[in-house]
């Protein structure tokens, strides 16, 4: 016992290790690596990576991945010629045409699902025109900002394009610019969504405004109300292609517990 309570601990040993390796004479440094040597230099970024290269080879991946999984479940299975139209030089050769379509537009994928952007990109003439319609119906709109925020419009057809145009700007027929308020808020160039908003605020008024002039004066009324959960009226479309919009006389239809909200959050009567 007297020989082990003096023997050092293995704490005091590791200790006196580490103190005989610190006061050693240290080998001659060696010069660091670095790990990111080679990179383009066109990038711009401290580090030499060239992210935009990287950011389009992963979107190519994705709607690359897409169409493989939709040829997989194909029936009856695609031709050899219809995998062609989806490989990665022709997913890459439609993005540079897209591109330049729309000078400054970027795919994101999360507006749009990846097979959705393979279909576009694949038929840039379709898209094309798309654009033509959509130009010839709103001479002043910035499509490239439009559609880098709202891309589903690319996905209807050019007939079903002009037809809506006709409706909204006909339910905008009272405003002074209806071109800015769509560009204001994307989403308003689909008919039911630009109906649903303007019977919705008139709701909010009680019909004592008129919802043009509440949108031309104040658009983000719409996304401050989409920020809050506040909910849209619904627009029905029956079998006969025709809406069925609800019933403007609110404050007479309204539930008891509809009529508290408005009197306690809104203060209205």
């Amino acid at each position: 016992q007297w020989m082990r309570g003096n023997q050092p601990s293995p704490r005091a040993e590791q200790f006196q290790r580490q103190w005989m390796r610190g006061n050693q004479p240290s080998p001659t440094p060696r010069p660091r690596r670095r790990l990111l040597s080679c990179g383009s230099a066109s990038s711009g970024s401290p580090s030499g990576i060239d992210w935009n290269a990287r950011r389009r080879k992963r979107i190519m991946e994705d709607l690359h991945e897409a169409c493989q999984r939709r040829a997989r479940l194909a029936k009856p299975p695609l031709t050899p010629e219809q995998n062609q139209r989806y490989d990665l030089k022709q997913l890459e050769s439609g993005i540079e045409r897209l591109e330049l379509l729309l000078p400054g537009f970027s795919i994101n994928i999360e507006q749009l699902s990846a097979l959705q952007w393979a279909d576009l990109v694949t038929d840039t003439n379709g898209v094309a025109a798309k654009l033509v319609a959509l130009k010839g119906c709103y001479p002043n709109l910035d499509l490239v900002d439009l559609l880098q925020k709202y891309p589903k419009v690319l996905t209807l057809e050019p007939q079903e394009l002009r037809e809506n145009a006709y409706k909204v700007m006909e339910l905008l027929q009272g405003a002074k610019n209806p071109e800015a308020i769509i560009q204001a808020v994307p989403e308003l160039i689909t008919p039911k969504i630009l109906a649903s908003v303007i019977i919705t605020i008139n709701k909010w008024y009680q019909l004592e405004r008129d919802p043009i002039e509440v949108l031309e004066n104040d658009p983000d009324i719409v996304r401050r109300a989409q920020e809050v959960d506040t909910p849209f009226e619904p627009v029905y479309v029956n079998d006969d292609g025709s809406w069925m919009l609800p019933q403007l006389a609110y404050r007479e239809r309204r539930s008891e517990w509809q009529k508290y909200i408005d009197q306690t959050r809104f203060k209205q009567p």
